[in-house]
């Protein structure tokens, strides 16, 4: 065959081409081969609708790799994630292998040699539904006994629960934690609260309303109460006597509260009078919640408009 000098080129072109290829090639793929570990976050999908998983969930695995340095220092810069098939999980215990094959296609390029943990053992329950009562449960920080409640009213009466088998299987109610305050003593309470449910478990709905009233032994008092003005200008006016003595019934949670008893108010609104006028007038008793005033009748006081 006679030589073509005109191929010459051509020739040169692609043996350029075939060196350069060989090069990257082996800049790629041979040298520098590294080793590196990584760490990638797991989540799951494909879980049966009828079952729920009980234990055996990790959210993390480490896998070592060997490949070439380029490829390593760019998947070293990445936030790596998988999900992982569980279609296939059964109730009681299934062993999921966390070879290669399910560390999807972003490490096809290296050499997997090593995945810890190698498996997961996910333990598996029936996921079933049941209609429980809702059954209060009280909390007192108070000693035993001096706090009580009646009259407890939950809406609704009863939830659906759902979650494994076995959990639900041995509930046969769901507790409703009333945590009372001593300065209600004496109300009625009205509140929306959360139910407490174990792991796994879901109520619906998740919380429900509650109406109780909190009772307590009952003692008397006696409080010494300064008369307060009610006015736009009260400096301007004179009371005397300036305080009464009052005598109280008060749940005996409260007896001792200082808060609650100074909530015991003696209120005079000055009628209409011209500077240095005086007028007698019947005050006005204010009672927080819960207590009762045992001597009604208070006497008038004198109140004076000053000069």
């Amino acid at each position: 065959m006679p030589f073509n000098p005109k191929k010459m080129p051509h020739l040169a072109s692609v043996l350029i081409a075939i060196i350069t290829a060989v090069g990257m090639w082996y800049v790629v793929s041979v040298r520098d081969r590294l080793e590196a570990q990584l760490e990638i976050n797991i989540d799951y999908h494909g879980v049966p609708s009828n079952l729920v998983i009980t234990d055996g969930l990790i959210n993390k695995v480490h896998v070592r790799i060997r490949g070439p340095e380029l490829l390593l220092r760019s998947i070293l810069q990445q936030t790596l994630s998988q999900s992982i098939d569980l279609s296939g999980v059964k109730k009681g215990t299934t062993v999921v292998p966390l070879s290669s094959e399910h560390m999807g296609p972003q490490l096809r390029a290296f050499e997997l040699i090593d995945v810890q943990p190698p498996r997961i053992v996910v333990k598996a329950d029936n996921l079933t539904e049941r209609s429980v009562p809702v059954r209060a449960e009280i909390e007192s920080p108070l000693r035993s006994g001096v706090l009580t409640v009646e009259n407890v009213i939950v809406s609704p009466a009863s939830v659906t629960l759902r979650g494994p088998e076995s959990v639900l299987s041995d509930m046969s109610h769901v507790p409703l934690i009333i945590t009372l305050d001593p300065n209600a003593a004496g109300t009625t309470v009205r509140q929306t609260l959360p139910l407490d449910t174990p792991s796994l478990v879901n109520a619906m709905p998740g919380s429900v309303e509650v109406q109780y009233t909190i009772t307590s032994g009952r003692t008397v008092v006696t409080r010494q109460v300064k008369v307060e003005v009610e006015a736009e200008h009260a400096r301007n006016y004179a009371v005397e006597p300036d305080s009464l003595e009052l005598l109280v019934e008060v749940p005996e949670a409260l007896a001792r509260n200082s808060s609650y008893l100074r909530k015991l108010g003696v209120i005079v609104v000055p009628p209409p009078m011209e500077i240095g006028q005086s007028r007698q007038v019947v005050p006005r008793i204010r009672l927080p919640e819960g207590m009762t005033l045992l001597n009604p009748s208070v006497n008038r006081v004198t109140i004076s408009r000053k000069k």
